[in-house]
């Protein structure tokens, strides 16, 4: 402020200074009608004067050490910052002063609105509202709001190592700007910082943005930065609203809003003026439903997305939406609850090690950003994705990955990484890789499909792989991964750089894997790759697998690094052992059970790769699987995972009849057990018409892994239509079998019905 009054002071005087003071208006009676023009005019120590009214244009300091300010500066009347506008129009950083100001320069009493960034030199879009480079201006009394950029939404600043990137900000509102990356309100690169008056406090609320919603401070090897405000969004802030990896500080004198530690709803027909703790009164953005709610371990909470579509044009949607800890979203279903990013950035961003969050029940389409189609891990900490369907996302980048990539940060593990993908669709999407996921300590997918993902034309012809599973070089048996009932079938990969790029799958950098009862077919490498490339030191097991029809061949193994081992058990191979492309010294276990033939795809309808009748795969699979295994209840056409005497090959159980029959035969009038779950026993009660003149009947009860555990033929049921069947929670020997999820089928003639139980400890 006392620089301030002291210029004002100066101005007064009128006196034959060598200073000039330019005045700007749009009506035609000043100097200039452009702000540019007035600052292109100028030399150090100059003053551009600004009349009120909304100019259109972006202005560069252009290193100059001038001040550039509205009639605030000479009155000291709040209502001139308001109607004093430099309007970027959505072509670029506002204001830029990226050429070694210092701290004479001054940008004074302004409202910066609409800018979109501007490229640096490193190719990344900075500064909606300011691009600040290595320099030291003063932003005094101005609302920086609704910027958006990649990099710092309101406020970008940056620096190189042999500058000086101090700005000052006094008494500034930085408010609703976006980025679709880091630090939605203000971000500092590298060897930037900032001061923050102590004296004239800034305003920094309600902004967003993938990393940061409000600020991030960038850079591993970076000062710490302390932050002075009086009013922030939250008072207690967490990484969701300030990133920060380097001991940086924040003292705020006042909260926005109070944080609700409580479910909350929305929908695209809502108003964030809603309390929105109910459906009756909901949030209208999921963007603002992340900034309100609180949660923690003890008390997890619920976004609840209603029905309907959520874009940037529709209801005013803000992605990517940056992912929170303890906190699940949760829609509706995979056609009713449609997140839609419409080409302007991925949706989803974890990048600050949340933990313990669910994305469920929803569609998610038209995500677009560099190396990140739609969702993008680092290093997640029990992390779900269950029941969403990913479409037509597209990564333009050639190193890229397309719907979701994760990137995990080795030096700065935590604790262990996992990540759950349940009854995923990823589907008909663009450029890079469709699903890329490690080094975690966990990985595991079930009941997922990937497929028909391709390269993007428009841009390039490289595509990647349908699911990359890596680990690290340096780590030895530390990551595991199980997909269990995937099908991996019609990706493409087109690129011309590499001889064998895989167009299904790849497992690399010494990551163990297990596939059981995958589905891996139809993908296509045309220029001499194959479907599944393992590398560098991996450990992959194949049970009741299929793995056919990849074109020009199904795999390529490549030990020259460090060598793999590969375990086949119960899966057809086309080719056989004899046609897998080996580099390198590796190991293969060929174990029993193996089939190269025809698997017969039945190649229509909505699950062209359930078996036909007659397959060679079905009811030969092997129920010995790798010890940490459980077998889903159902397949991937939501049948019984197991009919007949032994599981099949391949992601679809045959059924026996048409698999649009329905689950439940007439004659079965009701089938469940009680209690459930169960500690020392339960009573299965099956309800049954038609007893006497059906020889065919037993229950069978089998464990998670899908082995038999105890078996209940006709003598064990009543004569009448109803029988309960008492279980101890005992196998045939008489042993108590452990807790867990165990099944229990019951056979009646030609028809067969499958239920769940759990059993409890003590």
């Amino acid at each position: 402020m006392k620089r301030i009054v002291l210029l004002v002071l100066l101005l007064a005087l009128n006196s034959s200074l060598v200073a000039a003071i330019y005045t700007v208006s749009l009506d035609g009676t000043s100097d200039f009608s452009a702000i540019q023009d007035g600052i292109d005019a100028s030399s150090n120590g100059d003053t551009i004067l600004v009349y009120p009214g909304t100019y259109y244009e972006n202005i560069n300091y252009n290193g100059k050490n001038i001040t550039v300010a509205s009639l605030y500066l000479t009155t000291q009347i709040d209502s001139f910052v308001k109607t004093t506008i430099i309007d970027g129009n959505h072509n670029g950083s506002v204001v830029k002063a990226i050429n070694g100001e210092d701290e004479t320069a001054m940008l004074c009493g302004f409202t910066i609105q609409n800018g979109t960034g501007s490229i640096d030199q490193y190719n990344y879009i900075c500064g909606g509202g300011l691009n600040v480079y290595d320099s030291q201006i003063v932003i005094n009394n101005c609302i920086i709001r609704k910027n958006r950029a990649d990099y710092g939404g309101g406020i970008y600043i940056g620096g190189s190592y042999s500058g000086d990137a101090c700005p000052t900000l006094e008494n500034c509102l930085i408010t609703s700007n976006h980025t679709y990356r880091y630090g939605g309100g203000l971000v500092l690169s590298y060897w930037a910082s900032v001061t923050f008056s102590q004296d004239e406090l800034c305003n920094i609320y309600f902004n967003s943005g993938a990393v940061g919603s409000d600020i991030y401070r960038g850079g591993s090897d970076s000062d710490p930065i302390h932050v002075y405000v009086d009013t922030f969004t939250v008072m207690e802030p967490d990484a969701f609203f300030f990133s920060d990896f380097v001991g940086s500080t924040i003292d705020i004198q006042h909260g926005k809003i109070t944080p609700m530690n409580q479910d909350l709803y929305v929908s695209p027909y809502g108003d964030n003026a809603n309390i929105g703790l109910t459906e009756d009164e909901p949030l209208k953005n999921i963007y603002f439903a992340l900034t309100k709610i609180a949660s923690d371990r003890l008390h997890p909470n619920t976004i609840h997305i209603s029905e309907g579509t959520y874009s940037p044009s529709l209801n005013g949607e803000k992605y990517p939406l940056n992912l929170r800890s303890y906190i699940t979203l949760d829609g509706v279903g995979k056609e009713q609850s449609i997140l839609d990013a419409e080409e302007l950035s991925c949706i989803f961003y974890d990048y600050d090690y949340q933990r313990d969050y669910t994305i469920r029940d929803m569609k998610v389409v038209n995500g677009k950003q560099i190396y990140s189609g739609a969702l993008r891990f680092y290093q997640p900490r029990g992390a779900v994705i269950e029941n969403v369907r990913f479409e037509n996302n597209t990564d333009p980048a050639i190193a890229g990955r397309s719907v979701i990539a994760s990137t995990s940060l080795s030096a700065f593990i935590l604790d262990s990484t996992s990540i759950v993908l349940k009854n995923v669709e990823v589907v008909n999407n663009h450029g890079g890789v469709a699903v890329g996921l490690g080094p975690f300590e966990c990985t595991k997918i079930e009941n997922t499909i990937i497929k028909s993902n391709a390269p993007n034309y428009a841009i390039d012809d490289w595509s990647g792989y349908g699911l990359l599973i890596s680990g690290h070089p340096s780590y030895e048996n530390r990551w595991f991964s199980e997909v269990i009932n995937t099908e991996i079938t019609e990706n493409v990969n087109a690129t011309t750089e590499w001889p064998n790029a895989a167009s299904a799958l790849v497992v690399t950098n010494k990551q163990n894997a297990d596939f059981i009862n995958c589905t891996i077919g139809n993908n296509d490498a045309p220029l001499s790759g194959e479907g599944i490339s393992i590398e560098d030191g991996s450990n992959v097991g194949f049970y009741n697998c299929i793995l056919y029809g990849d074109d020009p061949r199904e795999m390529y193994v490549d030990g020259r690094t460090y060598p793999n081992t590969i375990t086949f058990s119960h899966t057809l191979l086309e080719g056989g052992q004899w046609d897998i492309a080996v580099q390198g010294t590796n190991t293969f276990n060929w174990l029993d059970g193996n089939l190269d033939t025809n698997p017969m795809w039945e190649g229509i309808g909505e699950y062209p790769y359930y078996l036909s009748t007659g397959s060679p795969c079905i009811d030969v699979g092997t129920l010995v699987l790798p010890d940490s295994i459980e077998i889903p209840l159902y397949d991937l056409a939501g049948n019984p995972r197991i009919y007949g005497d032994m599981i099949d090959m391949g992601a679809y159980e045959w059924q026996g009849y048409g698999i649009d029959e329905p689950e439940l035969p007439e004659n079965i009038i009701a089938f469940m057990n009680s209690p459930n779950p169960f500690t020392d026993h339960t009573n299965i009660i099956c309800s049954l018409k038609d007893i006497q003149s059906n020889k065919d009947i037993s229950l069978k009860i089998f464990n998670s892994r899908g082995q038999l555990i105890k078996t209940f033929v006709k003598s064990n049921f009543e004569s009448s239509p109803y029988t309960e069947l008492y279980w101890d929670g005992t196998d045939e020997r008489g042993n108590e079998v452990a807790p867990g999820a165990y099944f229990y089928k019951l056979r009646y003639g030609n028809k067969e019905v499958m239920r769940k139980m759990v059993k409890l400890t003590y």
